[in-house]
């Protein structure tokens, strides 16, 4: 369950802008007052599949320490975000 308070705590930026990354960037909706995601295309089934291969390369390498900068959206599903700053 995606918590748009806590994550904007913790990231520090607004509520709104991040709302706008789960349901737009991410692609979930509000269903039942949770958060959970559409149904998935061929693409977001293969962009999955290429994340949890880059992610076990990633533990073969750094171990269990890159394992504090992932942000899960749900448990079949790992997503992460990159912050775009504007200069």
């Amino acid at each position: 369950m995606i918590r748009v308070k806590e994550n904007a705590d913790e990231v520090g930026i607004s509520k709104e802008r991040v709302h706008h990354i789960v349901t737009t960037v991410l692609g979930y909706r509000k269903v039942s007052a949770r958060l959970v995601p559409r149904q998935l295309t061929v693409e977001m089934k293969a962009q999955g599949n290429d994340m949890c291969t880059q992610h076990l390369e990633r533990h073969n390498v750094e171990g269990e320490a890159f394992l504090q900068y992932i942000l899960t959206g749900d448990e079949s599903w790992v997503h992460h975000y990159y912050l775009e700053c504007e200069a």
